[in-house]
């Protein structure tokens, strides 16, 4: 019973985290947040993840898990690379999506700076993931002649996920229509 009890409370820690990470930041949340806002003692949030740190490479290999159910679904599902691009921007547009949210790998990138090794390293192969996502899109749609563009397809790829990315941060102020602007604008690049 404990065990199931402690599994529980992990995943409401990391929860918990994920929220904190796209509303604040990861340097801007603390223990004491997690422990307020879940009624319990911030030895039991330590129990779980004795450091920042491991609380920091939990929510990557969390979003990690996200990105391989969404990816590996998406790759399943939809056979035609432009539905399977489609469905990436309405990922990335519903999961940053709401009340001051930001995406948890865009919130991480910000603070890159000033987090250890082991957390950089985890957010570069949760980096290099997703990217590899997009570039094998790209290439099953330029094999397929529905899509064209120059250039090898992991350039392309990043291309394509640093305007969605940059999209989603203006739109927190200009609103989403800007997104959907953005996106359609790069679509047509690849027409």
């Amino acid at each position: 019973m404990v065990q199931t009890r402690s599994r529980n409370r992990k995943a409401e820690i990391l929860e918990l985290a994920i929220q904190l990470l796209q509303t604040k930041g990861f340097e801007n949340f603390s223990y004491q947040d997690i422990s307020s806002a879940l009624g319990i003692t911030k030895a039991s949030v330590h129990h779980h993840f004795p450091k920042k740190e491991d609380l920091g490479v939990a929510l990557c290999e969390w979003i990690k898990a996200w990105h391989q159910e969404k990816f590996s679904g998406a790759e399943q599902r939809y056979p035609d690379p432009w539905d399977r691009l489609n469905a990436y921007l309405d990922w990335s547009l519903q999961y940053a999506q709401g009340e001051n949210k930001i995406c948890p790998l865009s919130s991480l990138q910000t603070d890159i700076n000033l987090l250890p090794p082991s957390m950089c390293q985890a957010i570069a192969r949760l980096d290099e993931h997703e990217i590899q996502f997009i570039a094998r899109t790209l290439e099953q749609g330029r094999n397929a002649d529905t899509m064209h563009f120059t250039g090898d397809a992991r350039s392309q790829a990043l291309l394509l996920v640093l305007a969605c990315k940059g999209a989603l941060q203006y739109s927190r102020i200009h609103g989403l229509a800007l997104f959907n602007q953005v996106m359609e604008q790069y679509k047509q690049t690849l027409r």
